[in-house]
């Protein structure tokens, strides 16, 4: 008997939150709520442009030349970066100035909610933290704003990113 890649990917995606999860609490049972936050972030700050890079790499672009990248090319690393965890997404470059991004289904907001911690973890300030700086690493003038959020109890999270 074997598992299906199907089934090989599900388990993939579901232990890249299990491990951030059980990581979290571990940390936050050893020294409280803020630090385990601080250290995540950190960590998840670290996680993103080590990701960007081998992206980066496989597309064949190089991010590093000086010359920052349309926004066609953020809105591809962004919906990507944003997939590998299973999150549904979609960007849109409107007009060449600026991104609406939507992300219709949050496999991180999901287990919060399992896991009853969704008004205890700062979903916004997290992704506020994170996505603007992963953005910057690709282009220090970009800028990200949430505009929507599940959080708040909107259909979806919607971000615009634009260079400042």
């Amino acid at each position: 008997m074997e598992l299906t890649p199907e089934q090989l990917e599900e388990l993939r995606l579901g232990a890249l939150t299990a491990i951030d999860g059980l990581w979290f609490l571990e940390v936050e049972s050893a020294y409280g709520f803020e630090a385990a936050l601080k250290l995540d972030l950190e960590v998840w700050k670290k996680y993103g442009l080590v990701v960007l890079k081998r992206m980066a790499r496989m597309l064949g672009l190089d991010l590093s030349s000086g010359a920052p990248p349309d926004l066609e090319t953020v809105n591809l690393l962004m919906e990507n970066i944003c997939r590998i965890d299973g999150t549904e997404c979609r960007g849109e470059v409107r007009g060449g100035e600026k991104i609406l991004f939507r992300v219709h289904r949050c496999s991180w907001w999901e287990n919060l909610k399992k896991a009853g911690r969704e008004k205890v973890v700062p979903c916004e300030d997290i992704d506020n933290t994170i996505f603007r700086h992963w953005l910057r690493a690709v282009d220090p003038s970009l800028d990200f704003e949430i505009t929507a959020s599940l959080p708040r109890g909107d259909p979806f999270c919607q971000w615009i990113v634009r260079r400042a």
